[in-house]
């Protein structure tokens, strides 16, 4: 259907005068799942508060937001007689959130940021009154354990694993995994997607497949074990039959990330850089 011209009809015209409205500039929303410049802004400073069901999980375990890589942590804290217990920040889906989830806890005041100096936006609330603050966060040990972060384990002693914790850098997470991961923007929001969407548990469910499985592809010509800790990230768990929402066992094949990208309809996979860093590591015989 052809739209008429607006800008020549006279009686919208004289509408218009009458109203001493001027014409204005369209300016289109940015495509679905694509963040404003707002939110980067945001995202770099006080971050973006989220419920923490709505923080999606990459394979490798860490979290994402519209494309971008983020770090997840709670922003409202309490403080009694002018002491507080500050939170840690979390890097990957580790059992910490899980048990929030498990909990029903998601609803706190999750925020995503991608903020690499250290510091964090906090609100101390003090009875009825909320001081913000700029804090120094500690990151999770359970995240750095899942990460496999240079060989971090909680069987370490207590000096070991503080030691860990002190020197941990956010700009060097992102420098090696990336802030951007574009290739896992989602296809639509939460205004128009479609019932086909991951649990907020699916992390769970398919870590817990993975170690009955003994990480190791499904693929028919591949069966590469996966099982050493720094290579669990390259295992994805596929649904067979497309429906994210399925995540029963028998709906679920695992993969490495070289076969799920030749899965129909997966090829954007290979744009993850864990790609390229599974294919140098295991490369075609």
């Amino acid at each position: 259907m052809k739209l008429p011209d607006f800008e020549g009809d006279s009686e919208l015209n004289g509408l218009r005068a009458a109203m001493k409205a001027s014409l204005g500039v369209y300016t289109p929303p940015p495509p679905l799942g694509t963040l404003t410049l707002e939110e980067i802004e945001r995202l770099a400073g006080e971050g973006i508060e989220i419920p923490l069901g709505e923080v999606r999980v990459l394979n490798d375990g860490t979290h994402y937001y519209k494309g971008r890589r983020v770090i997840v942590y709670i922003r409202d804290v309490a403080e009694y007689g002018g002491r507080v217990s500050l939170p840690k920040y979390h890097l990957a889906m580790c059992d910490t959130l899980n048990r929030m989830i498990e909990e029903g806890r998601y609803k706190k005041r999750y925020v995503v940021a991608t903020r690499d100096d250290g510091k964090f936006s906090v609100q101390r609330i003090r009875s009825d009154q909320v001081l913000k603050t700029d804090e120094a966060l500690d990151v999770c040990q359970h995240c750095l354990e899942e990460l496999n972060y240079k060989s971090f384990t909680l069987r370490m002693s207590s000096e070991e694993r503080t030691r860990i914790v002190r020197s941990f850098s956010i700009q060097g997470f992102f420098t090696e995994r990336g802030k951007s991961c574009v290739w896992a923007t989602p296809t639509f929001d939460s205004t128009n997607a479609p019932p086909n969407i991951y649990s907020p548990q699916f992390y769970q469910f398919a870590k817990t497949i993975k170690e009955k499985r003994g990480y190791r592809c499904e693929g028919i010509n591949c069966r590469v074990d996966l099982s050493a800790r720094q290579d669990r990230r390259f295992l994805h768990a596929h649904h067979i039959d497309g429906d994210k929402s399925d995540s029963n066992p028998t709906n679920i094949k695992l993969l490495c990330i070289r076969c799920h990208s030749n899965e129909f309809m997966h090829s954007h996979v290979r744009q993850s850089p864990d790609y390229g860093r599974f294919c140098e590591r295991f490369p075609l015989k």
